[in-house]
C-alpha cells in the first residue's frame, strides 16, 4: 500500500498541473472577455466599416451605396477646400501645442520657487481644463463678440479699435489658437510640474555647490530632466489638437469662409450636414495614417526612454 500512495499522490499531481492552465485560460478570457467585446463592437467594427464606406458613395434619394474606389481619396487630394483645411489643422497643432509647451514648463519652473499663496493660485490655474471644449468656444465667443464683447470694449476704450477676432480670416485662426491654448496650458503645466517635483533634489543641490547659477541649472539639469514630460505631454496635446472639433464647433463654426475649419470639423460637415459620409470616412482615415506616421515620426526622433534612462 506504501508503494501505491505515492503513484497516486504523482497522478494527481499530474491532473492538477493539466487543470491549472486551462482554469487560468478560462479566468483570463472570464476578465478579459468584456473589454474584447467592448472593442471589437465600439473600436475594430466601426474602424472597418468606416474603410469600407470611405471607398463608396451614398445616395440619399435612392438610399444606397455605391462603390466608387478610390473616388473619394482622387476628390480629396485635388481639392483646394481640403488643402486649406489641412493647412489649417497643422498650424492649430503646431502653433498650439509649441505655446502650450513653452508657457506651461515657464509656468512649472515658476511655481517651483515655493512662492506664498502658489498653493491657491495653482488651483486656479488650472481650472480652464476642466471646463468643456464647446463650453469654453461658447465663453469665449461672447468675450469676443463685436458689439458687446468685453474684449473688443476695452481696446476700444484704450484707443485701439475693434478687432475682427472672429469675422477677419486673417485673425480668426490665430485666435483659435490663442483660446486652445488658455485652455490646456495647465494641462501641460500640471505634467511637468508633477515631474519636477519628483527630480532628485541633490543633483540641483550639487550644481548650486559647484557655483552653478540659477539659470544655468535650469538650463543643464533641470530641463534636460525635464524631457521626457514635456515629450509626453507635447505628444499627447498634439494629437487632441490635431482632431480638434469641439472648440471649433462652439467658437467658429469653421468660419469665416473655412479660416478656421479643421479636418475633424470638415469631417463633421460632409458627413452629417452633406450627408457626404463617403468622403468623410476618407478624411477621418487620413487622419489616421497622418497621425500614426506622426506620432512614429517623432518618437523616432525623440525617444523619451533613452532620455529617461540618460
Amino acid at each position: 500500500m506504501s508503494d501505491t500512495a505515492p503513484a497516486e499522490d504523482l497522478e494527481k499531481q499530474d491532473m492538477t498541473s493539466h487543470a491549472a492552465p486551462t482554469q487560468r485560460r478560462r479566468e483570463v478570457l472570464l476578465l478579459l472577455g468584456p473589454a474584447i467585446v467592448y472593442l471589437l463592437a465600439f473600436s475594430v467594427y466601426p474602424l472597418v466599416v468606416s474603410l469600407a464606406r470611405s471607398f463608396q458613395s451614398y445616395d440619399t434619394q435612392a438610399d444606397s451605396w455605391t462603390w466608387v474606389g478610390l473616388g473619394n481619396y482622387r476628390e480629396l487630394f485635388t481639392s483646394a477646400e481640403f488643402w486649406d483645411v489641412a493647412g489649417n489643422t497643422a498650424i492649430l497643432t503646431l502653433a498650439g501645442v509649441t505655446t502650450q509647451i513653452v508657457l506651461g514648463t515657464a509656468l512649472a519652473l515658476f511655481f517651483n520657487q515655493q512662492l506664498r499663496g502658489a498653493t491657491i493660485v495653482r488651483g486656479i490655474l488650472i481650472l480652464p481644463m476642466l471646463l468643456t471644449p464647446v463650453v469654453v468656444g461658447l465663453m469665449w465667443r461672447a468675450l469676443l463678440n463685436p458689439e458687446w464683447g468685453l474684449l473688443n470694449w476695452v481696446f476700444v476704450e484704450t484707443g485701439v479699435g475693434q478687432v475682427g477676432w472672429l469675422s477677419d480670416p486673417s485673425v480668426a485662426l490665430w485666435t483659435l489658437v490663442v483660446v486652445d491654448s488658455w485652455q490646456w496650458t495647465p494641462f501641460v503645466f500640471v505634467i511637468v510640474y508633477a515631474r519636477l517635483q519628483a527630480l532628485p533634489v541633490e543633483v540641483f543641490e550639487a550644481g548650486a555647490v559647484d557655483g552653478a547659477s540659477w539659470f544655468q541649472r535650469t538650463r543643464y539639469l533641470t530641463l534636460p530632466l525635464l524631457v521626457p514630460a514635456i515629450v509626453f505631454a507635447g505628444v499627447f496635446r498634439a494629437i487632441d489638437a490635431f482632431r480638434t472639433f469641439d472648440l471649433v464647433y462652439g467658437l467658429t463654426n469653421g468660419g469665416p469662409v473655412h479660416a478656421t475649419s479643421t479636418l475633424s470639423f470638415e469631417a463633421f460637415q460632409n458627413g452629417f450636414e452633406f450627408f457626404r459620409y463617403g468622403y468623410a470616412s476618407a478624411i477621418a482615415y487620413v487622419m489616421v495614417v497622418v497621425a500614426m506616421i506622426g506620432v512614429t515620426v517623432l518618437f523616432k526622433i525623440v525617444n523619451p526612454r533613452k532620455l529617461e534612462t540618460a
